[in-house]
């Protein structure tokens, strides 16, 4: 049981995609849903919610929802540090839906626009029941800098490829990557002024 959205978006947040890293050996990203769509998200909760209420056990807690009021929602993803299951790394496809190569995926950085698919899920454990949103698929239209591919889970990557489609932006064979402006650059630095590249 889940519902499927497609929206165009922009990443946002600290970005790492390329592998996974940090204290717990994952890769992440944060989009914002858009206005029209969350309206439909919230909804739809509703009723997993009361479809995972049937399946809890004891005394029910609803979990928050995994985006905020503004509709900013953090995604994370990769082999983890053991304490959770693996969750699989989106499908990552340019504006023609040519899946990217692995190194592009290095330069993704905040203010990419792109079109993603992404599924709400409910869950249950015991007495706690929630609904997890789950990114498919990345089409990257705009780059601000970066590239990448790999697995999609439930979808193989023509599968998802096929959902978007062509859409003028981003190519991987004619990239033509905007200069970044100086206080996007400056947002997406420490106070020192240095990167969090690693």
């Amino acid at each position: 049981m889940a519902n499927r959205y497609q929206f165009e978006t922009t990443l946002d947040g600290f970005i790492a995609v390329y592998e996974d890293t940090g204290k717990f050996n994952n890769r992440t990203f944060a989009y914002t849903i858009p206005a029209t769509t969350l309206e439909q998200v919230e909804a739809d909760r509703e009723e997993l919610i009361t479809w995972a209420k049937t399946k809890a056990t004891g005394r029910v807690q609803e979990a928050m929802t995994p985006w905020d009021e503004t509709g900013l929602c953090k995604y994370t993803y990769g082999t983890g540090d053991g304490s959770r299951k693996a969750k699989p790394e989106p499908v990552f496809v340019d504006a023609t839906g040519v899946p990217l190569e692995r190194a592009v995926l290095k330069d993704v950085r905040k203010g990419t626009k792109v079109n993603l698919i992404v599924d709400q899920k409910p869950y249950c454990m015991g007495s706690n029941v929630g609904t997890s949103m789950k990114v498919i698929g990345v089409q990257i239209i705009e780059l601000v800098t970066g590239n990448g591919a790999v697995d999609s889970g439930d979808l193989s990557t023509e599968e998802v490829a096929g959902m978007f489609g062509a859409v003028k932006g981003f190519s991987q064979a004619d990239p033509s990557v905007r200069k970044a402006h100086a206080e996007e650059i400056a947002a997406n630095c420490t106070p020192e002024g240095t990167s969090y590249d690693f």
